[in-house]
């Protein structure tokens, strides 16, 4: 799970300010609501039902719940996540990271995981569905 590297980077690299914490513990909150969600989309697809909006709810919830995650790894790793080490995250090297081994892919998954918000449907496209599904507008 993406919060628990993000545990590991933030103990590692001391990030112990009460707000970072806060913000941590609030993250796995929402990451653990998220999955109960997830469960019960997949509890009523499996018994015949239809979802309704809870499944753009969780498109949603879940791609801006994972820029969170990039973001506090990001804070967390400081300076060590914006150092591009292409060689030392291919598998099978021996080229050693700058810094903890764990903040290499920091930079990379924040910025592929942007895009989360656009690929699979675009987050303003499911509040429309949502919204029709809701409302019947």
């Amino acid at each position: 799970m993406a919060l628990g590297r993000v545990r590991t980077i933030a103990d590692d690299e001391g990030a112990d300010s009460p707000d970072y914490r806060r913000r941590l513990a609030e993250a796995e909150i929402a990451t653990w609501a998220i999955d109960v969600s997830e469960r019960r989309v997949l509890s009523a697809l499996a018994s015949g039902k239809n979802p309704g909006p809870a499944s753009s709810m969780l498109k949603i919830n879940g791609t801006e719940q994972m820029q969170r995650i990039d973001e506090l790894a990001i804070e967390a790793a400081g300076a060590y996540a914006h150092v591009d080490q292409p060689q030392a995250r291919e598998p099978g090297s021996n080229v050693a990271a700058v810094g903890p081994g764990h903040s290499l892919t920091a930079m990379p998954r924040y910025l592929n995981n942007r895009a989360a918000s656009i690929y699979g449907g675009s987050n303003e496209i499911q509040r429309d569905i949502i919204a029709r599904l809701v409302l019947g507008l």
